[in-house]
């Protein structure tokens, strides 16, 4: 954000880390019940599009640090600038936005990698009439599946519009949430189990790496709510040019289980919490009845070995043949007492 302090709206730049000579993908699927045509090209310097109005168009870009190349889109599908701005700026909340000529949609890629690890990346989705144009940070095989359908027509794809290829784009993006979702749940099991045994200080660090993977899917999934709102609205549905209302009552269910599932991970991160400082306290209160069961089974021994090491003169017991022995044996007892009466009492 520091890198637009002070410039005006609408001022195209991009706020990313990617390298500006990284290399841009663009494919371009146009389709209707009968053709498709797929093109697959690397952006150079000059935006060749074969759109074909008359047919559906699905435009994926796999990169979007070339500034040049977005006004270069925005002015070929009369896109203002402040929606560009926004598909510029990589750190985006989710939201919908509606104009005139368009609906612009922008939403958090959450990609699984290894070590139960996720990569956050920016997706920014805008229909137009029959058109659909995604603009992605970095190329991914999230969206083969729904290509091959395409290509190889299976499924509804090819018969319908570019608005049931949007629900089905939200709907492969949504189903990577409950991929999240569930590994957040497992972690957190197996985290459970495990601080139960023991609570050691590496266990902590876990919870804390934890909690703060969570609160990143927390932050990214939350603005759905709203998002809600605006899908089950009249104004969107009149946008659409397919009637898809059991699609997006579809999209909403999901939406309401993954916030659901959000908030009670949530919750299941502060408890782990709680979970080991219990353990931890419970731990040392075990330890602490134990040093205090043997000081206390030492007082009267210690007050034994004190009374007969005294330096008086006469303490006729040390002149006993077998004191040294008796002495030892009535420790021996005391210690057998007390560690009975401990017993008794479920203190031991």
């Amino acid at each position: 954000m520091k890198l637009k302090t002070g410039l005006q709206p609408g001022t195209l730049i991009y706020t990313g880390s990617k390298n500006e000579y990284e290399t841009i993908e663009l494919e371009e699927i146009i389709y209707n019940k009968e053709n498709i045509y797929h093109k697959l090209n690397f952006y150079k310097n000059e935006l060749n599009l074969n759109t074909n109005f008359e047919m559906n168009n699905w435009i994926n870009i796999s990169g979007i640090h070339n500034v040049e190349l977005i006004k270069k889109i925005g002015q070929y599908f009369n896109i203002d600038s402040l929606i560009l701005e926004d598909i510029l700026s990589n750190n985006q909340r989710p939201k919908i936005e509606i104009r005139d000529n368009l609906i612009y949609i922008v939403l958090k890629l959450i990609i699984p990698i290894e070590n139960k690890l996720f990569k956050y990346e920016q997706i920014s989705l805008i229909l137009l009439d029959n058109t659909l144009i995604i603009f992605q940070e970095s190329k991914n095989s999230i969206f083969n599946t729904i290509k091959n359908r395409l290509l190889k027509d299976i499924g509804k794809l090819r018969k319908k519009g570019v608005s049931y290829l949007t629900y089905g784009i939200l709907d492969r993006i949504i189903d990577d949430y409950f991929i999240i979702l569930d590994s957040l749940n497992n972690r957190s099991d197996d985290l459970e189990e495990t601080i139960l045994l023991s609570a050691d200080k590496q266990e902590f660090e876990k919870i804390l790496a934890l909690k703060k993977d969570i609160f990143k899917f927390k932050k990214s999934v939350t603005p759905l709510k709203e998002m809600i709102i605006i899908l089950r609205s009249n104004e969107i549905k009149e946008c659409f040019q397919e009637n898809i209302d059991i699609f997006l009552e579809d999209l909403h269910d999901h939406i309401n289980v993954i916030l659901e599932g959000v908030e009670s991970i949530f919750f299941k991160g502060n408890e782990l919490i709680q979970l080991y400082h219990t353990t931890v306290s419970t731990g040392m209160n075990e330890v602490m009845k134990v040093l205090t069961m043997i000081s206390t089974i030492f007082i009267p021994l210690s007050f034994l070995a004190g009374l007969y090491g005294m330096n008086f003169e006469v303490i006729p017991e040390l002149k006993w043949e077998y004191g040294y022995f008796i002495l030892l044996f009535i420790m021996f007892l005391t210690i057998c007492v007390m560690g009975y009466f401990f017993k008794k009492k479920k203190w031991w």
